[in-house]
């Protein structure tokens, strides 16, 4: 007995790995490009005061993603002293991608450009983040269920088609944007990653493609001194404050809002939930419910702090366990986040241009995808190749209308009509994209019940899908009772549930053939 206590309090959790640098200099960039979107979008493009967004939303952001990562650091020197073992590799963290660009054009930007008031439009934001971290703690106590009730090849699935085409199919196209700048860099970090290459004098990887893209900004004039010295104008001490009476005064304006605010959320602890299942998929079992209920308070203090814009575990923990990396990186990038209190984000966004940081992602994207399809069996390809359409409809939607908008038109105002002459199929685009993330998801179910032959549970499924398309969560743009495209497809999931229960019936009877 005394030699098992005496091995128990030798082991000490080595958290600084080969590929710690490689995942810290990969998370801090993907974070950054974010915060960098926000002062872009928010400050230069929409003309909000520098004290809402250099002094309240970035000192916010700092408070939940400080706190947040040092949490998912002590979950893994938890996990690694409970299983005695150093390879334990840290849960990324940060805002999330998809609450960023959501809350920004869904809620924030609609609400100044209505009423002239950031102030309010910034107020709202918060209740939406409080309303949003509600939901995610919520998530916490049915995730477990969730897990049990849902084929992971699903969860699993839905979460590689996101990756693949919102983090390696985005970015690729950024590097392609700039291919003077990027595409070196993209090259040589597939060369190095995939074939384990260690460099001279161990530098990371990440590191080097970071030094090299910037270096090649700066020779082609891709970066210059005006972008230094406008950022360095800015830079300041912007403490942090409680914004509690702000946040409770947005949730007065905020009910039109919640059929965005919702269904985003469900999908954001989902991802919480999918990120901690890819963990488990390469040997780092954390406990789920506690992961996602820190996903949640994190989100809940964040807005109280000033921060409009929801937490979540980041997908690409596999990506990170395979450079090596185990808890230091998380560490780093929660200390990185102080710099928010000086306006400094924007200075680092000046010298590195984002087409080098995205380079991270896509290969993390890329990464994650690979990770899924070597642990699932060969039958479930189609769960992750099914869940893939919506996701990318959604994409395409988002092209066509962000394409529009430059010339200063809409789908609407062009007319479907132009749309069908020219051969696009945008009215399918459009149903497909409405709700995608949770269209993709139960598509990913219902195949996967499907390819286990469990038509009674592929049944339900489809049961839900008509639900969800009666009450205007899918296939809608809006949240709407029985709208008329609701309606249709209600019907037609409907009549796929009694197929599948007529499937059912049959399976094992001889003289069927299934």
């Amino acid at each position: 007995m005394k030699s098992i206590s005496k091995s128990k309090a030798e082991f000490s959790y080595r958290w600084w790995g080969p590929g710690e640098l490689n995942a810290f200099f990969g998370l801090l960039g993907d974070a950054f490009s974010k915060i960098s979107a926000i002062i872009g979008i928010l400050l230069f493009g929409e003309g909000f005061p520098k004290e809402i967004v250099l002094g309240r939303i970035l000192p916010g952001i700092a408070i939940a993603s400080v706190l947040g990562n040092l949490w998912y650091f002590y979950e893994a020197y938890s996990l690694a002293h409970k299983e005695k073992r150093s390879d334990v590799t840290a849960q990324p963290f940060g805002i999330s991608s998809t609450q960023v660009f959501s809350w920004l054009y869904l809620i924030i930007i609609p609400i100044y450009r209505n009423t002239g008031n950031a102030e309010l439009a910034w107020q709202i934001g918060l209740a939406a983040s409080l309303i949003g971290g509600i939901i995610e703690a919520i998530g916490a106590f049915i995730g477990k269920y969730i897990i049990k009730i849902i084929p992971s090849s699903a969860l699993l699935g839905n979460m590689a088609a996101s990756a693949l085409i919102w983090l390696s199919f985005n970015g690729i196209l950024s590097v392609f944007e700039n291919p003077i700048v990027a595409l070196v860099p993209f090259f040589l970090i597939v060369i190095i990653f995939n074939n384990d290459i260690k460099l001279p004098k161990n530098i990371p990887a990440s590191l080097l493609v970071i030094l090299i893209g910037t270096l090649m900004a700066w020779l082609t004039g891709f970066r210059n001194i005006e972008h230094l010295s406008s950022s360095i104008k800015d830079l300041s001490f912007y403490p942090p404050n409680l914004f509690i009476a702000d946040a409770f005064k947005g949730l007065k304006y905020i009910t039109p809002y919640l059929q965005i605010i919702i269904p985003l959320e469900i999908a954001n602890f989902i991802a919480t939930l999918q990120g901690i299942e890819s963990a488990a998929l390469v040997g780092d079992e954390y406990p789920v419910k506690r992961s996602m209920l820190m996903d949640g308070i994190s989100t809940i203090i964040g807005s109280l702090f000033g921060n409009p814009f929801p937490t979540t575990v980041y997908w690409g923990h596999p990506g990170w366990k395979k450079v090596g990396a185990r808890g230091g990186y998380s560490l780093l990038v929660g200390l990185t986040y102080i710099s928010c209190f000086f306006g400094l984000p924007q200075l680092f966004l000046a010298v590195v241009p984002y087409e080098i940081i995205v380079i991270l992602l896509i290969y993390i994207g890329i990464t994650v995808t690979t990770e899924v399809m070597e642990k699932t069996e060969t039958k479930h390809f189609m769960v992750m190749l099914i869940s893939l359409f919506p996701i990318l409809a959604q994409f395409i939607d988002n092209f066509i209308d962000s394409t529009l908008l430059v010339a200063g038109l809409t789908v609407e105002s062009l007319g479907y009509k132009a749309f069908i002459e020219g051969n696009v199929l945008i009215k399918g685009i459009k149903n497909l994209s409405y709700g995608a993330f949770s269209t993709s998801l139960l598509f990913a179910i219902w195949t996967a019940y499907i390819c286990d032959k469990e038509y009674r549970k592929a049944a339900f499924t489809s049961f839900i899908l008509t639900f969800c398309s009666l009450i205007g969560l899918i296939h809608t743009q809006h949240v709407e009772l029985f709208s008329k495209s609701g309606v249709q497809f209600g019907l037609l999931y409907g009549i796929i549930g009694i197929c599948c229960f007529i499937f059912e019936k049959f399976k094992d009877n001889s003289s069927v053939s299934i």
